[in-house]
């Protein structure tokens, strides 16, 4: 049987409850809730290996924000597949907003930044390791914000999967396992096939997906070599200097690859900045190591891409918690964020 994670806020004093469940969302969202409002959530996860199926419920207003800093710090970047159960659930990023229909289904990409915002909105959540999706897909596709109207017959049909692999989590043995999410990953990307061939069709040239991932694969090992940049990219690839710009230019990435491999540095600084094993090291030092040529320009970049000082994250971020969560001898926030993180692994 897949292993079972369970929350509920009615088994924890109030305060303790809603820190627990923040924490234990703190991979994937920073959580906003009005305050002086009382707190009611349940939480129920299965572990299914490339797949977490969660159930999902907190009354009232809820905000969910994914942010260039917390996928910067997560190290996650799974696709989440929400089915919207009752309620209201509305995302906004960077293509606009969108309103999930009621009983449908939404494709949330965790490398994209966005917030969401919720009222009274039970659903069921698929947490999907990209590997598994993408290779089920055509190279390069793109399916953040892919949705389904409230009367889409396609739409209606996975959500009617959602369900019932919801009531029939807790039964299955482990033989049944692997065969239900294969089953679940084939059905999602044969019904995400026509929106994720839409998307790539809009512009890419037959190479240009292949060229995309070979680029961004370069710019991640070679991250900190400091002659990194378009003449060594277009060396690498083979391509020309105006092929690699119209590469990024079809992406949508606004700022091409300079920035790409800007903002990549940048995130790097800031995982160095709060982490333990670089605590002795200075921010000048970090900024240095990192591609920068100098500290002014590190903090002005940083404090741009991040909305904080580079003293201010470090000295926000590695902070000691204290409090009810680490003194709990079942800690359900851990196991619970190594499943999250684990599909990144």
């Amino acid at each position: 049987m897949p292993q079972h994670i369970r929350f509920e806020s009615t088994y924890f004093k109030e305060d303790d409850a809603e820190e627990i469940w923040r924490e234990a969302l703190r991979p994937m969202y920073d959580v906003k809730r009005p305050k002086d409002v009382s707190f009611a959530a349940s939480v129920d996860t299965w572990d299914l290996g490339p797949i977490l199926l969660t159930r999902h419920a907190a009354q009232g207003e809820v905000q969910f924000h994914r942010t260039r800093r917390k996928i910067a710090l997560s190290g996650i970047n799974q696709y989440l597949v929400h089915c919207l159960v009752g309620g209201q659930l509305t995302s906004e990023f960077a293509e606009g907003q969108q309103r999930v229909p009621l009983n449908s289904v939404a494709i949330r990409d965790l490398a994209v930044e966005n917030v969401g915002f919720a009222i009274d909105a039970p659903m069921i959540t698929l947490s999907v390791a990209r590997s598994a999706l993408d290779r089920r897909l055509p190279q390069g596709s793109q399916i953040h914000g892919a949705s389904w109207a409230a009367d889409d017959a396609i739409g209606e049909l996975f959500a009617a999967h959602m369900h019932a692999l919801a009531r029939l989590a807790a039964t299955m043995t482990e033989e049944q396992m692997p065969i239900a999410v294969n089953g679940t990953l084939d059905l999602l990307a044969a019904c995400l096939l026509p929106k994720a061939q839409e998307r790539v069709a809009q512009g890419d040239p037959r190479l240009a997906p292949m060229h995309r991932a070979q680029a961004a694969s370069y710019i991640e090992q070679h991250l900190l070599d400091p002659d990194l940049g378009p003449a060594a990219l277009c060396k690498a690839l083979g391509i020309s200097r105006t092929a690699l710009y119209e590469l990024f230019a079809e992406s949508g990435e606004s700022g091409g690859v300079a920035k790409r491999i800007k903002d990549r540095r940048l995130d790097e600084a800031l995982r160095r900045l709060t982490s333990p094993r670089h605590a002795r090291e200075r921010v000048a030092e970090i900024a240095y190591s990192t591609g920068f040529a100098s500290d002014s320009t590190f903090s002005r970049a940083f404090k741009e891409r991040f909305g904080c000082t580079p003293n201010e994250a470090r000295g926000e971020l590695l902070v000691k918690r204290t409090g009810a969560i680490e003194k709990m001898p079942d800690d359900l926030v851990e196991l619970h964020q190594r499943k999250i993180k684990g599909l990144s692994g």
